[in-house]
């Protein structure tokens, strides 16, 4: 008797509707590759061929892990948007299949449960957009999913950053030394988490902070400070840094408050759904240098 296999219905994107879509890492590998005259990747290194490596890296060190779906963007840049639709193969596959997709925004997190608490176990995480390619690593909060990245040596940019990598490669190399000290590194950043819990913040602290952090997204906009670095948040960012702050506070008058409860604050913000891909390492590692710094955690 022959076998009836039933095949799922292929997910259909559509960044119409909403510029944030998930997809898997085979739909991804499946898009669109956008290559040079060569015929070589455009930045060096496919953006899933990027993740695959950073899986074999895990995977090596024997840990225990599993990779969330995919996020991909849409932006306003009209050179070279985030994403774009192929005309041919959308009139090959239909509307709406990853094949037919150029993607130049994505985001994606390994999860590691070894060595796992009840509060984090950790992320590999990593971005690719029309600058290049991103990568941090460090504790991952259960509850709320929010990634934290304790120490300024657990991040790495290809572009823009004092931590600026010649390659996608030497990144994931890196991350391979991450990995083989997988141990040790994991009781540092637990160290530090409760470093960060032991500071406590009071109203008047919180207060100057959100001026602080005011003022530096003004000097970053001002013409007047060209060499100023990234501010942890945008404007929006920092009105819901602080309604979060201000509701935590009408919600439990005692409590006071922590550096870490403050960091979480703002790394709530940093997800796909609510910052800009290039931002969301970028501005969590900012936030991250920017407590520790003040708070003399590093």
């Amino acid at each position: 008797m022959t076998e009836i296999i039933t095949l799922e219905p292929r997910k259909l994107l559509n960044f119409k509707d909403n510029k944030v879509q998930r997809l898997s890492l085979e739909e991804l590998s499946n898009s669109v590759k956008e290559e040079d005259y060569n015929g070589k990747p455009l930045m060096g290194m496919y953006h899933f061929e990027y993740i695959q490596n950073a899986l074999r890296e895990v995977e090596k060190k024997g840990l225990n892990f599993r990779i969330e779906e995919l996020w991909a963007a849409q932006n306003q840049d009209k050179s070279r948007p985030g994403v774009s639709v192929i005309e041919k193969y959308r009139e090959e596959y239909g509307e709406g299949d990853a094949r037919s997709f150029l993607l130049r925004r994505i985001f994606a997190k390994i999860q590691i449960n070894d060595l796992e608490d009840d509060i984090t176990n950790t992320v590999v995480a990593l971005s690719f957009n029309q600058y290049g390619f991103q990568l941090a690593f460090g504790p991952h909060v259960k509850i709320c999913q929010n990634l934290s990245i304790m120490g300024a040596d657990k991040f790495m940019s290809t572009y823009a950053s004092e931590t600026k990598m010649p390659t996608p490669g030497r990144m994931i190399e890196v991350l391979g030394e991450w990995l083989h000290d997988f141990e040790s590194v994991r009781k540092r950043e637990r160290k530090l988490i409760t470093d960060f819990q032991e500071v406590m913040v009071d109203e008047k602290d919180a207060m100057e902070m959100i001026g602080e952090l005011t003022t530096k997204r003004i000097r970053k906009e001002s013409n007047r400070f060209p060499k100023e670095p990234l501010p942890p948040l945008n404007q929006g960012q920092i009105g819901k840094f602080a309604e979060s702050y201000l509701n935590g506070r009408a919600d439990n008058p005692n409590q006071m408050f922590s550096a870490w409860d403050m960091y979480n604050f703002a790394t709530e913000l940093y997800k796909p759904e609510q910052t800009d891909f290039p931002l969301i390492l970028s501005s969590n590692h900012a936030m991250s240098q920017y407590l520790a710094n003040r708070y003399g955690l590093n």
